[in-house]
């Protein structure tokens, strides 16, 4: 992960000043008890097999293995993907699901070292967002690490979760954003009812929590950021923090159950035939078992939206196909974002066909190429973005609307979509059509520019492209006017283009984890020099399964 950039302003400067200060750290004693007043369970497994790699000296890290050491504390040589990591303390689960007492012991050794080296407050390790979620590991495995220690260690570690706990309730205010807010209150509601805090207390968390879900998540569902895998987190955090307030005997509130059901449905929707998730927005496929188990856990029946108008998607689904196209523009304030507008996605049952090439978190080489549109499977004129990615992170220009259309007839489903993000830059917006058949078996396309007689750079040329799964393989047929797709389990898919010329290149896929795979992508290019003249321009494809020979 590329290093946080510091946007500390001077109100951000003196609140640290505070933190660090004997006042602060005297406000933080008090009363330590005895035990946790109410045993918060954890629905989430770990994976055995990390443990014990954490147990021989590695942790993996967005797909990368770190080496931690007796002390994994000492900061030097860490990436600050793997520190956050550290700090998190979740990795614990994935030792308690190992078990045995070399598991217990490594947990009670890197356990007891933490609170040696951070007694008091520090800006990264005391950050609001990975403390609330190091109380929360440490509640949800205390019986696997600290009941059957002796009771120096028990007094130590419950010592420093209610002082974390104090301060994590001071830094609320100004706590972080996003998705970290929500996460951030889930850790901090666990804490709350584990140590025992009085009902007011715990209603001002819950409070704190609905004013988080109204800012955050939006009418149908979605989470602000358009993000599959925020919206993934933001509701493992709603569920958490549920399950914590029915630990301490108390009713969910109705905007908590409200909002869970109707983010199961839109996740429902960004999730392919293989139970992943769609690659939009800085996600990866995720845990097929953790979103099922997410889903599980969500206690509702809700079925997946096909049309999410605020979030800015659309589902079309016919027999085992599924198109997923992203009908929104980014939001404005979010240097996470990907530049995809009207780029799509479409999978076969179990098997992926066209896809984005995902992200690749903790790797700040690939962070910006991924999030540009050429990385996803729309169209890019003249290698502009359709929205723009600054140097910083942040967001230029970008579509102002997205129209939508949808029809659905016997089967079939019609979606139109038109953005405006090369207004400002080309004077050309960009409609795409999808149309998939009753069967899912033909799925056509048509992208159309139409030049809006504005000023701006003259368009030169257009690309069209299809990144295909790496378990695809391609093969140009007809003297290039066609390509043959064969899917893992041999069945054929053809792409046919009027308008343009084909071409099959190189891509790469970051959806499985994270992890670089090589892949082939089509391209379709579309000369663009006479578009003025005409007004627009339309290229029509379609994508049809071949029978098996």
């Amino acid at each position: 992960m590329s290093r946080r950039r510091d946007r500390r302003g001077l109100s951000d400067r003196l609140r640290d000043a505070y933190f660090a200060s004997p006042v602060h750290a005297w406000r933080l004693s008090g009363p330590v008890p005895d035990g946790l007043a109410v045993a918060v369970a954890d629905a989430w497994t770990g994976d055995s097999d990390l443990g014990r790699e954490l147990l021989e000296g590695t942790y993996a890290v967005g797909g990368t293995a770190v080496q931690v050491g007796a002390d994994p504390w000492d900061q030097s040589g860490y990436s600050d993907a793997a520190l956050e990591a550290l700090h998190r303390f979740e990795w614990l689960r994935d030792l308690r699901d190992l078990a045995g007492d070399a598991a217990r012991r490594r947990a009670r050794d890197l356990v007891g070292a933490w609170i040696e080296r951070y007694p008091g407050w520090d800006r990264l390790a005391w950050r609001a967002d990975l403390l609330a979620a190091r109380v929360a590991a440490w509640v949800h495995t205390f019986g696997f690490f600290a009941d059957s220690a002796d009771d120096d260690f028990r007094r130590r570690v419950l010592e420093s979760l209610t002082r974390q706990y104090r301060h994590l309730l001071r830094a609320l205010e100004a706590g972080p954003p996003g998705v970290a807010r929500l996460e951030t209150l889930r850790g901090a509601l666990i804490a709350a009812v584990a140590l025992g805090a009085d009902g007011e207390e715990i209603q001002g968390l819950a409070d704190r929590l609905d004013a988080a879900i109204r800012a955050q998540i939006l009418p149908d569902g979605g989470h602000r950021s358009r993000s599959p895998a925020m919206q993934t987190d933001a509701l493992v955090a709603l569920v958490d923090a549920r399950a914590a307030l029915r630990a301490a005997g108390r009713e969910s509130t109705a905007a908590l159950d409200e909002t869970i059901q109707r983010m199961t449905g839109v996740l429902r929707m960004l999730r392919h035939g293989d139970g992943g998730l769609a690659l939009f927005n800085g996600a990866t496929e995720g845990q097929v078992w953790r979103l099922d188990t997410l889903i599980a856990r969500a206690e509702t029946k809700t079925r997946a939206v096909t049309s999410a108008l605020e979030t800015g998607f659309e589902r079309l689904v016919a027999g085992r196909a599924v198109a997923i196209l992203d009908t929104g523009a980014p939001v404005a304030d979010d240097d996470t974002a990907h530049a995809g507008t009207l780029s799509m996605e479409f999978s076969v049952g179990k098997e992926r066909l066209v896809v984005n090439c995902g992200a690749a978190p903790g790797d700040p080489r690939w962070q910006g190429l991924l999030r540009a549109s050429a990385a996803h499977s729309g169209l890019v004129i003249d290698d502009t973005n359709t929205t723009e990615l600054r140097a910083d992170g942040s967001l230029g220009r970008r579509p102002a609307q997205v129209r939508l259309e949808r029809w659905e007839a016997d089967g079939a489903v019609w979606v139109e979509a038109e953005h405006d993000g090369y207004r400002e830059s080309h004077s050309v917006v960009h409609r795409r059509r999808l149309f998939l058949a009753a069967g899912g078996d033909d799925l056509r396309g048509e992208d159309v520019l139409s030049y809006t007689g504005g000023p701006g750079a003259k368009p030169q040329e257009a690309a069209i492209r299809f990144h295909l799964h790496p378990r695809v393989s391609a093969s140009l047929i007809q003297n290039g006017a066609s390509v043959l797709l064969r899917m893992p389990s041999g069945g054929g898919w053809r792409l046919r283009v009027t308008g343009g010329r084909l071409a099959l290149n190189e891509s790469v896929y970051f959806g499985e984890g994270g992890r670089l795979q090589r892949t082939r992508q089509i391209v379709i290019g579309v000369p663009l020099a006479e578009l003025r003249a005409l007004e627009s321009i339309s290229v029509k494809w379609a994508l049809r399964r071949e029978d098996r020979r």
